[in-house]
């Protein structure tokens, strides 16, 4: 019996909105996404057998960086969607945006509550939660939020605690760790799951490696 959870989150673009002066070109990346990943302290052990097998077989040290349609993202994913549907405690979900259609907060100047890249991180990391815990309860009673974020200060790291902690529909994290996915496996498989739904277009991401992710479009709400 598992005894304890972990959710794994990154993100693919950035949070900001800026344009040339002159020609009013997107500067920032034209859309957003974000993922979690969620294993208990059992189905993690299944995870990091699979990553040293992949590395082993490939002589692959550095980070794992495999452009979304190549043959070996399917060999990255495809193990860990294996564990997921053969029973092992292991979901995903993601949820993603067009930067140029967004109505919701934080993004643009003209925004509701206006510009603020930060707090757009932190509402989109809400929604993630949001629609990861709909379908998928914690299997223990406790769980850590590790977010590769490490560029976050303590007062944001504070603010975005409170953040989540103020939400009745997320169950409250025991810890929230900021980490490098330079050493975190579970961070790098959620990188390229979050960058398979990283450009906002209808259809994205249904490759057949990634059925275990949920994902939602949150453009307009």
């Amino acid at each position: 019996m598992a005894k304890y959870d972990y959710i794994f989150v990154d993100e693919s673009g950035d949070p900001g909105y800026a344009v040339h002066p002159q020609t009013g070109a997107l500067l920032s990346s034209p859309s957003f996404a974000m993922a979690a990943l969620h294993v208990t302290d059992d189905s993690y052990e299944g995870i990091l057998r699979h990553m040293a097998a992949f590395r082993y077989l490939r002589r692959l040290s550095r980070e794992l960086k495999i452009p979304v349609g190549k043959p070996e993202f399917d060999r990255l994913m495809d193990p860990i969607q294996t564990l997921a549907e053969g029973g092992e405690a292991i979901s995903a979900s993601a949820v993603y945006l067009d930067k140029e259609t967004f109505s919701g907060p934080y993004l643009r100047p003209d925004s509701p509550r206006g510009q603020d890249a930060r707090r757009f991180w932190n509402f989109a990391l809400r929604r993630l939660l949001e629609w990861h815990f709909a379908a998928n309860p914690l299997i223990s009673e406790r769980y850590d939020l590790v977010l590769d974020r490490i560029e976050m200060s303590r007062a944001q790291k504070a603010e975005l605690e409170e953040y989540l902690d103020r939400n009745l529909r997320i169950p409250t994290p025991v810890n929230v760790t900021l980490a490098s996915s330079l050493y975190v496996e579970a961070l790098q498989v959620v990188h390229h799951i979050a960058n398979a739904y990283g450009t906002a277009q209808p259809g994205k991401g249904t490759h057949d490696s990634l059925r275990f992710a949920r994902a939602i479009d949150i453009t307009t709400g």
